[in-house]
């Protein structure tokens, strides 16, 4: 074996948290530049980062194939932004030179929209049910944004940011009223279905917000008979 040589075409980019789309991949070639099979090929993790491979390592191990090329394991995302490298390296051949692979996590979108899908007017009659689950679109410059982080918070009036102590509500883990949920996040889609709304006794029109991490927000009236 002569020489190891990138066959990835490219740098690795990905969403904080998510899946690497690309994977860091090197060909093994002889003097010829022809491909050599059987080549034990160590990928590693090199840099100030917490992604990973799949399986939680820092390493990983892949053998050249038949036409000399060997593909490092999926590789996810860690919270922490910013560049690391994936280094290639040919086992047991310490003074060949490796392959680096630049690779770059980007912060999750911040949406500069958010709408309510659907015209109906959310309804329940007092102590009932909401029939309908509301769904949240989140953009950013007109473009779906995935993974955009969301709060649903039933707010005590217009000029308030605070919880309500009364009025609809969602349900916990445990069947409980509760009127904050955090923690959501739209889907590939740039969607959010929110959680089953319900009434309390109290009847009137109440709001619900639903706060993007950034700061944009959506008000929706909810109406109880």
């Amino acid at each position: 074996m002569h020489s190891l040589q990138d066959a990835a075409g490219g740098s690795l980019s990905a969403t904080a948290g998510t899946e690497f789309a690309e994977r860091a991949a090197v060909v093994a070639r002889d003097e010829q530049g022809a491909g050599v099979a059987g080549v034990t090929v160590e990928f590693r993790i090199v840099g100030d980062t917490d992604s990973r491979f799949a399986d939680g390592a820092t390493t990983a191990t892949a053998t050249t194939g038949a036409d000399g090329t060997a593909t490092a394991p999926v590789l996810l995302a860690g919270e922490k932004t910013g560049e690391f490298t994936v280094r290639a390296t040919v086992v047991e051949r310490a003074t060949l030179p490796g392959v680096d692979h630049r690779a770059t996590v980007t912060a999750p979108p911040r949406a500069d929209a958010l709408a309510r899908a659907g015209t109906t007017e959310p309804t329940a009659a007092a102590g009932g049910e909401f029939a309908e689950r509301l769904t949240v679109t989140a953009t950013h410059k007109g473009a779906a944004a995935a993974g955009v982080a969301l709060t649903a918070t039933m707010i005590a009036g217009t000029d308030s940011s605070q919880a309500a102590d009364a009025g609809p509500y969602f349900k916990d883990a445990q069947g409980e009223p509760v009127r904050t949920l955090a923690g959501l996040e739209t889907g590939a889609d740039g969607t959010l279905r929110l959680p089953r709304m319900y009434a309390d006794d109290r009847a009137g029109t109440f709001l619900l917000r639903v706060t993007a991490e950034g700061g944009v927000t959506l008000t929706i009236e909810l109406h109880v008979d």
